[in-house]
């Protein structure tokens, strides 16, 4: 078999220090609220220095309240600002860098840009981003504490309404006409988690106050009681509706005759298993920031510290070119001009290799759809076919792999609308080696009929449930994991796996999986072997 150059290079690389990558977590884009414009533009860059002061080190030097220019680095940490302050802007920026409390190598760095043109509305512009050298880093977003403040004093504005960092619940039929209007509002710019009320009157099944804080800035969160919730099915239909306990995400775009999976609901009956509420909760912060940063545009809808500190260095270079000053304050000047430019050149580097890695996902994604679509299609052919001969549909399956050279097109053909694999799980189903293949296929055929007809129509539990003799299905555990399915977050929670301690990867079996419940889906995240972690 022949090995490719990456796959001769692997044990090399394994060795060799992991580099730093840097991932935009998620980014907040406002209008500052009040009409006195420099008097709360004033106000909210006093909250974000009374923020980065708790993280700074030691206290900041008075420029820093004074909102001129500064900077203070401690010991692994920094605090920068800049402002560009003429007749015509006003802009202030501030990076912080702040070490992880709990994970070593982790750096969070949060860019605050407030201001414009002078005699407009100010901006509000927070990116926040990480630098780690982790291979399966994950978290849980939550926007800094800069948003929650500000939204409190001086207030913020998005899209003509205020922001909230609690949950909005309606009273009445109107108000729930308003949001029916509002979602369908072509002009929306953020996502909408409506949370309906269950029937019994008890409360929602997750924490509602907890998640609205999270997402403050990113996404609103709307409490519609269960007598309100037929507005919405009598606007929208079913499908595209909410109610009894349950949870949808309304993203921008909506319409009555939108795809209704687009919009991602979670059902009351699940919320109700173990786990799921926890997760529902995950699910809904990841989204929210993700969506943050897809649908903002950097240099227009948010301003990065980097633009801002190179526009403030442009200016002054015309200021020193135009003016009479000393040799040595122009050598100092240059050698500053040409430190930020390296400095701009390495943090755009930086920038550049995450919209790269977001470009390999969407392309992952994309042909994944693909795939799917052309295994249904195969199938839906196979049985047009059968019913113009005016015969019975085919029951017959293709017989069991004998290679994993036959793996994935023996599954697309056999359970394309069931089990699915993930651009990953597909990659390892290439040339594992775990030796027993048709082992593995018996698996994904018990996950493609028992579990999934109890999963549909009930009939017990799934754990710790027998496969087959020394094959188990259980739940993670422990080694739950997140990953991304369609451009959504989900928790890998189930694997089959043989028993006993095996580590060698020719005889360790395990098949990570998640259910999805609005398409009625078990999607395969890696297989067929022990999934490694950095702890692993």
């Amino acid at each position: 078999m022949t090995t490719t150059f990456s796959e001769a290079l692997a044990p090399l690389s394994k060795r060799m220090p992991r580099a730093v990558r840097d991932i935009e977590i998620l980014r907040v884009s406002a209008q500052l609220n009040g009409e006195d414009y420099a008097t709360s533009a004033e106000a909210a860059r006093k909250e974000a220095l009374k923020w980065a002061k708790k993280r700074a080190g030691r206290a900041l030097p008075q420029a820093a309240w004074e909102l001129q220019d500064f900077e203070l680095p401690v010991g692994g940490r920094s605090s920068t600002a800049v402002r560009i302050e003429n007749d015509a802007l006003d802009l202030w920026a501030l990076r912080t860098e702040d070490p992880d409390k709990n994970v070593a190598g982790r750096v969070w760095s949060t860019e605050i840009v407030i201001g414009g043109e002078v005699g407009s509305r100010p901006h509000v512009s927070l990116r926040l981003i990480v630098s780690t050298t982790e291979s399966d880093f994950a978290i849980e977003p939550h926007v800094p504490g800069p948003v929650l403040q500000m939204i409190k004093a001086p207030g913020l504005i998005r899209g003509a309404r205020r922001l909230d960092s609690e949950p909005v619940a309606i009273q009445k039929e109107n108000d729930a006409e308003d949001l029916c209007d509002h979602l369908e509002d072509r002009d929306r710019q953020l996502p909408i988690f409506v949370v309906a009320m269950p029937e019994d009157g008890g409360a929602p099944r997750i924490d509602v106050a907890a998640l609205a804080k999270a997402v403050a800035g990113l996404a609103r969160i709307v409490l519609v009681p269960a007598e309100l919730t037929w507005v919405l099915t009598k606007r929208f239909g079913k499908y595209r509706s909410v109610f009894n306990g349950g949870i949808r995400a309304y993203l921008r775009g909506f319409s009555a005759t939108d795809d209704p999976f687009r919009h991602r609901l979670f059902l009351e009956a699940d919320l109700r298993k173990d786990g799921a509420e926890v997760a529902c909760v995950r699910s809904l912060r990841a989204l929210a920031a993700e969506v943050s940063i897809s649908e903002t545009r950097l240099g227009k809808d948010v301003l990065d510290f980097v633009s801002v500190r190179t526009a403030s260095k442009k200016l002054r270079k015309t200021d020193v070119i135009n003016q009479e000053v000393p040799d040595a304050e122009r050598f100092k000047f240059a050698e500053e001009w040409a430190e930020s430019l390296e400095k701009q050149v390495e943090e755009k580097e930086k920038e550049i290799d995450g919209y790269v890695a977001e470009i390999v996902t969407t392309e992952e994604r994309a042909q994944a759809a693909e795939q799917e679509n052309r295994s249904l299609l195969f199938r839906i052919r196979q049985l047009q076919a059968a019913l113009a001969e005016g015969g019975e549909t085919p029951t017959e399956e293709p017989p069991l792999p004998q290679d994993w050279s036959e793996f994935t097109d023996w599954l697309d053909q056999t359970y394309p609308d069931k089990v699915l694999l993930s651009p990953a799980a597909r990659r390892m189903a290439r040339s594992p080696e775990f030796e027993d293949v048709t082992q593995v296929a018996r698996a994904i055929a018990w996950l493609a009929t028992v579990q999934h007809d109890r999963r549909v129509n009930g009939g017990g539990s799934l754990r710790d449930v027998q496969v087959e003799n020394g094959i188990l299905n259980s739940p993670c555990g422990g080694d739950t994991y997140a990953a991304d399915w369609k451009g959504r977050r989900y928790e890998v929670d189930w694997h089959v796996k043989n028993g006993g301690n095996v580590r060698d990867p020719k005889r360790c079996l395990r098949i990570y999986y998640f259910w999805e419940s609005e398409t009625q889906q078990t999607i395969i995240d890696h297989l067929p072997s022990h999934r490694r972690t950095s702890a692993t």
